[in-house]
């Protein structure tokens, strides 16, 4: 039904209608494109190119961003680096350098995709894919919970001559901001407290039926080893197993908090990033 409806939508009702001409081709794949079949429009430009050789740069461009906003992501990113490698001062040439960064960060490369925009930046000389690529290393940081590396990006980028990367600046730079103030817990307080008393390190990370459980485990274990050395002295077998195993559960009560403070951690700020609304330029 698609494809009827695009043929008919090209065809000149004054001629008779030719699907296989290098036009229609391009329209057909134009058409698939518009309407987000980006893996058949790939099909069709290489279909194009095949008989319009003499725009390979075009063409295998459009054959990448298909690939790319098609999920294809790795065969995305062969067909940006061929254009480098083939049209190195090509007029796509710097709008390459940024797809190939925001390939990296949907692949979740984010320290890539920040490291290869910020040493592609001097050649990228378009001033809007300049300031794109500034604002997408932003958000590399910003994902990787860089608050203050973020922070400082978006407000150079709030200055920028490019008025929608000036406005989503704003945005981001809040973000980033509040990212500094989240309620988060440290590792070393938890590993503190529940040394000084166990359970609490996991009370301080909001897991109460977690602590109290590691309270009366280690409080039993501990209070059966004292009664077994009581009654037996040294030599009490009872006394050097629940004591051992008090030692095991002691110390990790004491990991497991750690452990428990970097999980609420990740949870808030991976709750946090979750409302911030990202859209790619093309």
């Amino acid at each position: 039904m698609l494809l009827n409806t695009a043929l008919l939508s090209f065809a000149d009702s004054e001629e008779p209608f030719a699907y296989y001409t290098p036009e229609n081709i391009l329209k057909f794949a134009d058409f698939l494109y518009t309407e987000g079949d980006y893996l058949r429009a790939a099909s069709e430009y290489q279909r194009y190119l095949f008989y319009q050789p003499e725009k390979s740069e075009q063409i295998h461009y459009k054959i990448a961003v298909c690939y790319r906003f098609g999920g294809k992501t790795e065969q995305a990113l062969q067909g940006f680096e061929t254009l480098l490698r083939t049209h190195p001062e090509g007029r796509f040439a710097s709008r390459v350098y940024y797809q190939i960064g925001a390939t990296y960060f949907l692949q979740d490369q984010l320290e890539r995709s920040a490291q290869f925009l910020t040493e592609a930046l001097p050649r990228i000389t378009d001033a809007r894919q300049h300031a794109e690529a500034e604002q997408l290393i932003g958000l590399s940081y910003l994902k990787q919970k860089r608050w203050s590396k973020a922070s400082e990006v978006f407000k150079a980028l709030q200055k920028s001559d490019v008025m929608q990367v000036r406005e989503k600046a704003v945005v981001y730079h809040k973000y980033a901001e509040k990212g500094e103030d989240l309620p988060t817990r440290s590792p070393f307080l938890a590993g503190a407290f529940s040394t000084i008393v166990p359970g609490t390190g996991r009370l301080y990370t909001g897991r109460f039926n977690d602590a109290l459980t590691t309270l009366f485990t280690i409080g039993i274990t501990g209070w059966q080893a004292y009664d077994g050395f009581r009654r037996d002295g040294l030599s009490s077998a009872k006394g050097w197993t629940l004591g051992t195993l008090c030692g095991i559960f002691y110390v990790g009560n004491i990991y497991g908090s750690v452990i428990s403070a970097r999980v609420y951690n990740r949870h808030v700020t991976d709750e946090f990033l979750a409302t911030l609304s990202i859209e790619l330029p093309y």
